[in-house]
């Protein structure tokens, strides 16, 4: 990532918290604009002049939260041994640990089609991030197509996994589900 003004960086740094604040007490679609601006101490025309909407600030916090995510599974990577999936479980970890509204707009995107452009815009990213993290160095497109398939497999496998604990969580320890999570991959690997 490019290296921002300061200036810009609070500004994010302060919309950011601003908007998980929100998101903690109401749905998205109830978070106007003025009320993150409100809130973060950050003027309307600033807001504007990093952002079309809020739908393209959603777009941003939710690629804020996956580098958040991917970049912490990646530190805790290095310090594992083991089979190639523990990332995957890393990042599984995490998700569980989300609060259950950001859980709820994420899940919702997927089936708003006004948003879908935007969706698929971080799935693309979410992609790239996989893939300079999981090549393995060698040229072989098979190789790299087969690794693409399965992260692709496997991601899908985590956000229903996520989705489906989310709501059976009264049924299913937060550590069973990670086993269950972890036998699954080690099938598929």
């Amino acid at each position: 990532m490019e290296k921002l003004d300061l200036r810009v960086q609070k500004t994010y740094k302060s919309l950011i918290e601003t908007f998980e604040d929100l998101l903690h007490e109401k749905e998205f679609e109830k978070i106007s604009v003025t009320e993150i601006c409100d809130a973060a101490m950050i003027r309307r025309p600033t807001f504007y002049k990093h952002f079309l909407d809020k739908y393209d600030f959603l777009t941003f916090f939710i690629k804020h939260k996956m580098n958040l995510i991917f970049d912490n599974a990646f530190q805790k990577l290095d310090s594992l041994d083991g089979e190639g999936y523990n990332f995957f479980i890393l990042v599984f970890e995490q998700l569980l640990n989300q609060f259950d509204n950001l859980l709820d707009l994420i899940f919702s995107l997927q089936m708003n089609s006004d948003i879908i452009i935007e969706l698929e815009g971080i799935q693309e990213y979410g992609q790239s991030i996989l893939r300079n993290h999981v090549n393995t160095g060698e040229n072989n497109s098979n190789i790299a197509m087969v690794k693409e398939y399965k992260g692709q497999i496997i991601m899908g496998i985590t956000i229903q996994s996520v989705y489906w604990y989310k709501n059976n969580r009264n049924k299913i320890s937060h550590e069973e589900i990670i086993k269950l999570y972890r036998e699954t991959l080690e099938k598929l690997w």
